[in-house]
């Protein structure tokens, strides 16, 4: 680029010709009409995938309460408590896990806003979803740090000037935390969840087998007994494959913030659909794959 003075052409140095051509190109990224479009298609479909992940923190609690009623005695008709205390503790882990997939999907809404507007309030609430996590999630180290650092940017967008051609040094900036903060709920899901269900089977297994037992000889109590059972086995593997796509879901969804990051200062305008939009599509098929366990 270059500037007129006193009739001559003056060249800038390279580095400030290369700055203003960065910021230019972002945005023109940023502000033409496909922009908006293909950013706010790929964030709907990653904040409507992660809340999907509520069903199964729900679920960690309730699989609690049910496995505890395996372990009543038959034919006692006991009034149950419909919230035990030995569950306390892992609905308030479940209660910190969907704080923390919030942040991620603030995240996720704060990149539309700014895309398209250039101004966010979506972390308006960081800071008090961050305690929720650091204080009842029972994240490992590394996503903890990550979502602090997820939180910090949010709160940062919320309550200052920002300036719409940072985003894509952002969007660079804090990419890997996503990913860190992704695959730690992933695996809440995908392993922790997957693993208490997989137990709950086998206790509610045992118990259709020491009530049959009681009543061996009793065929139409057996008929009875094996078609609660088909239906409970299905409920189980459901849920189970529904763990797997959720975590599958997660692991596509940071492939796509990934890939973001690596084209967000060389990616055309209308390049941007094509380097999103199959990663919505994705996120698209696997959420009702996801939600038929539950609904």
């Amino acid at each position: 680029m270059e500037i007129q003075a006193n009739m001559r052409f003056i060249p800038q140095n390279r580095t400030s010709k290369q700055a203003t051509s960065a910021i230019v190109l972002i945005l023109a990224l940023l502000l033409s009409c496909n922009t908006p479009d293909s950013i706010a298609k790929f964030c709907s479909s990653a904040a409507i995938t992660l809340r999907t992940g509520d069903a199964f923190f729900d679920d960690m609690k309730a699989s609690c309460i049910r496995e505890a009623r395996t372990r009543e005695s038959f034919g006692a008709f006991t009034v149950s408590d419909p919230n035990p205390a030995a569950c306390n503790d892992i609905g308030k882990q479940a209660a910190g896990l969907k704080a923390a997939s919030k942040v991620i999907s603030n995240y996720f809404s704060a990149l539309n806003d700014l895309a398209s507007f250039g101004t966010s309030k979506a972390g308006d609430d960081a800071k008090d979803l961050l305690a929720k996590v650091s204080t009842q999630a029972k994240l490992s180290a590394a996503p903890q740090a990550a979502l602090a650092s997820v939180a910090g940017f949010l709160t940062r967008v919320a309550t200052s000037a920002y300036q719409q051609k940072q985003l894509a040094d952002d969007i660079v900036k804090v990419h890997e935390d996503i990913r860190v903060s992704l695959d730690g709920l992933g695996d809440a899901v995908g392993v922790v969840y997957l693993h208490q269900l997989q137990d709950e089977e086998k206790k509610t297994a045992t118990r259709y087998s020491e009530f049959l037992l009681q009543h061996q000889g009793a065929a139409e109590m057996i008929l009875v007994l094996d078609s609660r059972w088909q239906s409970d086995r299905a409920s189980f593997a459901a849920k189970q494959t529904a763990a797997l796509n959720y975590k599958a879901a997660l692991d596509t969804l940071a492939r796509g913030n990934d890939d973001l990051a690596a084209h967000a200062h060389g990616l055309k305008a209308k390049e941007l659909p094509g380097l999103l939009n199959p990663y919505a599509a994705q996120l698209e098929s696997l959420v009702p794959a996801i939600q038929k366990a539950f609904f």
